[in-house]
């Protein structure tokens, strides 16, 4: 027996008799099965991809099957494959994928056609998804939780324009602009004082070099000030010039230029039932089109929605319960200034739903004042008051009120 250093592979030049098949390279328990068992039972006409019905006769060269260019983006999904190059490359070197897709190498614009084209079909077979794990008894379909997280987009943070960025950036051109046209001034100048010595452009020096850098500058301002009226008239705040639908993201002190991808997971095995993408940092907003998404998606009637404080809208929540969705989202504690203070919070204030009345912290009841006042953002609010005689001889009255708040007699205090 021959000792050996390492362990040797086969020749490449071996001839084989019985060559291995493809479908030995992937095992019964492999998750492509699964996709591709998936894939055969959708009706994808019905859902409506592109093609789905096209009919043998039909003439011109024939297109890829949406069923195989489906197995291919769910592959990529699974896998966390985005890049339709990438994508590209598996088809024609991995294993799995020359299975799934018996050995076709679609090109990665037909891939990257197939996800814009049919966008709204693959929301559809998503559902369909869905609808399937929930009659295996994967999804309990009672409760969700729904967050956002940001996602890096095909974008840097210098290629995102705002309203401000774009408005300062023609104030800076100005001024350089106008330098460069006083260096004008000051070479035609001191040109004059020195005749027959022009260079050879006529204009003497480096004039014909600073003009080229006018006319450059000059081009920027004015796609600065194009870039801007676009924004003004379309009602956006930013720009992107690399990736359309990404934008300048911030939250917590961090940013990123990108999405905000909201989900509705289910609580039984924690899958996402629902998803969308949006371009706002913040999750206020969010928490009625989402939980509306899963409740559509999991064909329910009735659903317990979880979110953070992040999510709270009053608005929200009430278009929530009017749509059979119970939300529970903490109430924000916001930057706790007034309990810096030393001073009570709403919080520490509770409702009576039976008569519509507050409790204060030294147990008096506040009641609804008749008088009305519209909030920042055009919605009605009510205010709840005690009497200032009442709140005059409270012990706990520096707590509630600010050190310059009075206390009329024939006026009630707010709460």
């Amino acid at each position: 027996m021959t000792n050996r250093t390492f362990k040797t592979g086969e020749s490449r030049d071996q001839a084989s008799l019985l060559p291995a098949r493809i479908e030995d390279y992937v095992g019964p328990d492999n998750p492509v099965r699964a996709i591709e068992s998936f894939v055969r039972v959708l009706d994808l006409a019905k859902l409506g991809f592109r093609h789905a019905d096209r009919k043998a006769e039909e003439v011109g060269q024939p297109p890829y099957d949406p069923a195989d260019l489906l197995k291919l983006y769910l592959y990529g999904y699974i896998n966390q494959i985005r890049s339709s190059r990438r994508l590209e490359r598996e088809a024609g070197r991995n294993l799995e994928l020359i299975w799934l897709l018996r050995n076709l190498k679609p090109g990665y614009r037909t891939i990257g056609n197939f996800r814009k084209e049919n966008w709204a079909a693959l929301k559809a077979a998503n559902r369909s998804f869905v609808l399937l794990m929930r009659e295996l008894g994967l999804v309990g379909g009672s409760v969700v939780a729904i967050d956002g997280s940001f996602f890096h987009g095909d974008a840097s943070k210098a290629s995102i324009f705002t309203r401000k960025r774009l408005a300062d950036q023609i104030i800076k051109l100005d001024q350089e602009i106008e330098a460069y046209g006083k260096c004008l001034e000051d070479n035609d100048a001191a040109e004059a004082k020195k005749p027959g010595k022009d260079g050879p452009d006529g204009g003497g020096g480096g004039g014909g070099d600073i003009g080229a850098k006018i006319a450059a500058l000059l081009a920027k301002r004015l796609r600065a000030q194009g870039d801007l009226a676009r924004l003004e008239e379309n009602g956006a705040t930013q720009l992107s010039l690399t990736d359309p639908d990404a934008r300048l993201l911030v939250k917590s002190g961090q940013g990123v230029a990108g999405y905000n991808v909201q989900t509705a997971v289910d609580d039984k095995h924690k899958l996402i039932v629902a998803s969308e993408v949006v371009n706002d940092s913040s999750d206020v907003g969010q928490l009625h089109a989402m939980a509306m998404a899963a409740k559509e998606a999991l064909e329910v009637g009735a659903l317990q929605a979880l979110a953070d404080e992040g999510y709270y809208s009053s608005r929200e929540l009430k278009a929530c319960e009017d749509d059979g969705i119970t939300p529970y989202v903490p109430v924000p504690e916001g930057n706790a200034r007034l309990e810096k203070q030393g001073r009570f919070a709403l919080k520490d204030f509770n409702y009576d739903g039976a008569t519509d009345t507050y409790r204060c912290p030294a147990g008096q009841p506040l009641h609804p004042m008749k008088s009305r006042q519209k909030n920042t953002s055009g919605r009605i609010e009510i205010r709840y008051a005690a009497r200032g005689a009442i709140c005059r001889t409270c012990p706990l009255k520096v707590q509630c009120l600010s050190s310059n708040a009075g206390l009329p007699d024939d006026r009630s205090l707010g709460a």
